[in-house]
């Protein structure tokens, strides 16, 4: 029973996170469960909640680039203040206080991974990119070195990392063939399309088209439990199939080999 409770508040941080569905997940009745929870965790489920935001958040604050107002979307707070005053009164000082210090340490910071199963049906456009192919491994850090190559061709043409989004290209799946070596493609695409002209040899098009998009964050060790999880909810809670095409992560920083882990993901997902 607990187990699956924590499991899904982890997931969930991003959601309103009620003592019925918490219910439903464990097939207990709420005030059965609100008392067994409190007995175990030794405090309200509420305020449980409250501490995995918290230190969510501060993993997230740390490990990644984004804003403090999507910081505290990810994992739940719809308003700044009350985000700030409950960050606070856990951590003893404001989310932006805890950035600037960089605090990081087993006392104030339990997590090591960010991960929201709230599944988002999009609808992606058709984008010109600029394309590095390699094959290998997805879970092998091996096949992030493709993105030296990006940041050399970068370096080259004089172009600022700041006016393109980054995207891995994955054309197979490593679930369902582990030992396969599989394309990957590491894609860039400027947010001023003039600048893809500077090598008309590289561009490609990227496929559009209907995704369901989940949000992660944790070491690469860990990509390969991550997207079982993902997939999981997508086939047994979504009800929904793959279609034939490619899946993205879209970063929101320039990946580099040294800087693999704990970057924040869109995971984007071809669905029917």
């Amino acid at each position: 029973m607990l187990d699956a409770a924590l499991a899904y508040i982890n997931n969930h941080l991003e959601e309103n996170i009620t003592l019925d569905k918490l219910a439903s997940v464990t097939g207990y009745s709420p005030y059965y469960l609100h008392r067994k929870l409190k007995e175990e965790l030794q405090e309200p489920v509420g305020n449980f909640i409250i501490k995995q935001r918290v230190q969510s958040a501060a993993y997230l604050l740390h490990f990644t680039e984004l804003s403090v107002t999507d910081i505290r979307l990810l994992v739940g707070y719809d308003n700044d203040s009350a985000f700030s005053r409950v960050f606070k009164k856990v951590k003893g000082i404001s989310p932006r206080e805890f950035r600037k210090k960089q605090l990081l340490n087993a006392s104030s910071v339990t997590t090591d991974r960010y991960i929201s199963l709230k599944c988002e049906i999009v609808r992606l456009p058709k984008q010109q990119a600029v394309l590095f192919p390699c094959i290998g491994n997805y879970f092998s850090r091996d096949i992030f070195r493709v993105w030296e190559k990006v940041g050399c061709f970068l370096q080259e043409q004089n172009l600022s990392p700041e006016n393109f989004t980054f995207y891995s290209v994955f054309h197979d799946c490593q679930n369902v063939n582990p030992d396969s070596v599989c394309r990957y493609d590491a894609a860039i695409v400027s947010k001023n399309t003039a600048a893809l002209s500077v090598s008309k040899n590289f561009v490609a098009e990227l496929p559009g088209g209907k995704f369901a998009r989940y949000k992660f964050c944790c070491p690469v060790a860990e990509y390969e439990q991550v997207t079982r999880v993902i997939n999981e909810h997508l086939f047994c809670e979504m009800k929904l199939k793959h279609r034939d095409s490619v899946s993205y992560f879209q970063y929101y920083t320039l990946p580099t080999p040294a800087s693999l882990d704990n970057l924040f993901i869109e995971w984007y997902l071809p669905v029917h």
